[in-house]
């Protein structure tokens, strides 16, 4: 589960070991903090989902939410989860609980838990269809990331909330197979190029960017924008391939002699 940490200094308590380590990891925190407030809310590192022989495990994390950061240090089995939560042939979401509090001595733990539920909420870490002694495959391709929007048997993670400037964008998962597809793209544009690069650099590129890619505006829904950019992919370039031009030959021209001027 995700959590994060706060403590109050009260005249004539015992300082423990516990509290001088927030007090002392607060100034790097309150830096990062500054850094991200041009942040929409979303994980902002970590996450990652890693396929094991009949688990799938989700890595450590840290999730930007409510200005703060949300700390998952353990990583999560998706088959401990299901564990006597689901039926066969039923579609789950990966939902985000709403905070709790844990309070001991002058710390206070804030929680917020990721659990299996039937019904899609705000924050969707990733849906799939249970199947006993099965877990869902996770996407190794662009073709699969559009094949898990609707195959039961692929983890769905295109609701899952990535942190970007002002917008969530989709998980690199997601942004590693799209860049796998524009490398194998026989001409590029000028733009797909650029998105190349940038994936590249960052990893992940902002809605604006794939709304522009698209053509789409604003209120497409994220499953659908997803298909618009397979759609784009899909277009090859209508302007006229790139020609390599070779310099021409430097005229020859004749010395210019006893003549005085600038030269």
């Amino acid at each position: 589960m995700f959590e994060t940490k706060d403590t109050v200094f009260a005249s004539g308590r015992i300082l423990t070991q516990e509290m001088l380590n927030l007090l002392y990891d607060w100034p790097r925190q309150a830096m990062v903090q500054l850094s991200c407030h041009g942040l929409a809310e979303g994980v902002l590192c970590g996450m990652e989902y890693e396929a094991a022989s009949d688990d799938l495990f989700i890595q450590p994390g840290i999730l930007w939410q409510q200005g703060e950061f949300w700390f998952l240090r353990q990583k999560l089995s998706l088959k401990e989860l299901c564990q006597e939560r689901c039926q066969e042939g039923q579609r789950y979401f990966l939902q985000l609980l709403p905070e709790t509090k844990a309070i001991q001595g002058n710390v206070t733990t804030r929680l917020m838990e990721i659990r299996v539920e039937e019904a899609e909420g705000k924050e969707n870490f990733g849906s799939f269809c249970y199947h006993a002694g099965m877990v869902p495959s996770l996407p190794s391709s662009w073709e699969e990331v559009i094949e898990s929007l609707h195959n039961i048997f692929y983890l769905n993670l295109s609701q899952l909330p990535w942190a970007a400037p002002e917008e969530t964008t989709f998980h690199p998962l997601i942004f590693s197979c799209l860049a796998q597809a524009l490398e194998k793209k026989s001409r590029r544009s000028a733009l797909e190029s650029a998105m190349l690069v940038q994936l590249y650099e960052k990893g992940t590129l902002t809605m604006k960017t794939l709304r522009l890619y698209t053509g789409d505006s604003c209120g497409v829904s994220r499953e659908d924008l997803l298909k618009h950019i397979d759609q784009a992919l899909q277009r090859e370039d209508d302007a006229a391939p790139h020609t390599v031009t070779t310099p021409e030959a430097p005229q020859k021209t004749k010395r210019i002699s006893n003549q005085r001027g600038m030269i």
